[in-house]
């Protein structure tokens, strides 16, 4: 009886014990996660900035300019991204839509979540691309950004200025940004002396000396673009882009010592080109793994050059060309397990006139 008693009073605390360890609840304050700055894959790495990065770069080639990627060269004040082993260009990317300098300087570092550095991109990134950066960000629901950026020289007329501005409504986006870019250089001297060794073993000598010289070029281009965007789920953005170069009538007069003559020569060119760019693009993630891509650019271009030479000998010529082209292609994209299907269509036409 008294084995028992002592069991019953084992099993009921063994009992209690279990009670007491299931009811029994943690309560913590803060919980915080870190993650890997970098993530190696087999094509690259994906990079996600630190927030001291992001809180300390105004725009996007500020934030590329900390993270110190391999073999490229940003150059955050002449806004260039090259690539230093002359593998190919750097294809800059927003949400996987290709972007230009227009983008970078309105992209808002906080809303970057993490930046797909490709170091070996496929053929569906386009021809003689060496690597793809590929900022990805989170898009405000609601609100605006206006900026503008300016370069000027100090010692010579030449300038760089930006104005964009960005307006952010629930799903939808527009903005808009106007380029213009120019220099004018006048009363450039150089001197150029140029020895010839002829079959006779005799040294012939042409001496030119530049006298007066006149060189500007103006250069505009604005865009507007429309993007609505689910999530990361569904993409549609359509771009309107036009640039404008102007080149009016710049000489070069130089003074020709050649042999025994002495006389002046004269050059001139000017030139002008018009070009606007239709751009659409669509993007649907079907599954985790599966997606497709549509995209149709549509470009024409305008150009006038005329140019006079005269060295002894008059030479001129008048080039009035254009070209108008269509690029499209839709790819499906399946990242399987080792290696990623890329399939899809391309389609391009092109047609040039010149007189």
């Amino acid at each position: 009886m008294k084995r028992l008693f002592t069991i019953s009073i084992i099993m009921a605390s063994a009992f209690c014990a279990n009670a007491q360890n299931v009811d029994k609840t943690i309560t913590l304050d803060e919980v915080t996660v870190k993650a890997s700055k970098v993530v190696n894959k087999a094509d690259g790495m994906i990079i996600y900035p630190t927030d001291v990065q992001k809180q300390t770069s105004n725009n996007g080639y500020s934030i590329l300019e900390k993270l110190t990627l391999a073999n490229i060269r940003i150059d955050n004040i002449s806004h260039t991204i090259t690539a230093i082993d002359n593998r190919g260009s750097v294809q800059l990317r927003v949400n996987g839509i290709v972007v230009g300098k227009q983008e970078m300087f309105a992209l808002n570092p906080k809303d970057i979540v993490k930046i797909n550095f490709i170091n070996n991109p496929g053929v569906r990134y386009g021809e003689s691309i060496g690597y793809v950066i590929d900022i990805v960000i989170r898009r405000s629901e609601s609100g605006y950004t206006i900026g503008t950026d300016l370069t000027s020289a100090l010692t010579t007329l030449q300038g760089d200025g930006m104005v964009y501005g960005k307006w952010n409504k629930d799903k939808s986006e527009l903005s808009l940004s106007y380029d213009v870019s120019g220099y004018k250089t006048k009363g450039s001297k150089s001197k150029q002396l140029a020895e010839y060794t002829l079959t006779d073993g005799s040294i012939y000598t042409i001496e030119r000396n530049d006298v007066e010289s006149l060189g500007k070029s103006f250069a505009h281009d604005a865009k507007l673009t429309y993007n609505w965007s689910d999530s990361t789920a569904t993409v549609f953005q359509t771009s309107l882009s036009g640039a404008f170069n102007n080149t009016p009538d710049n000489y070069n007069i130089k003074d020709i010592t050649d042999g025994s003559r002495q006389y002046q020569a004269t050059s001139r060119e000017k030139n002008k080109s018009l070009s606007p760019v239709l751009d659409i693009y669509f993007f649907r993630q079907l599954t985790p793994r599966q997606s497709i891509t549509a995209n149709a650019v549509g470009t024409y271009i305008s150009t006038q050059t005329s140019s006079y030479y005269d060295e002894g000998t008059p030479y001129k010529y008048d080039v009035d060309g254009k070209t108008a082209s269509l690029l499209t292609e839709v790819i499906y994209e399946n990242r399987l397990k080792p290696f990623t299907l890329s399939t899809g269509l391309n389609y391009s036409y092109k047609h040039a006139s010149s007189r």
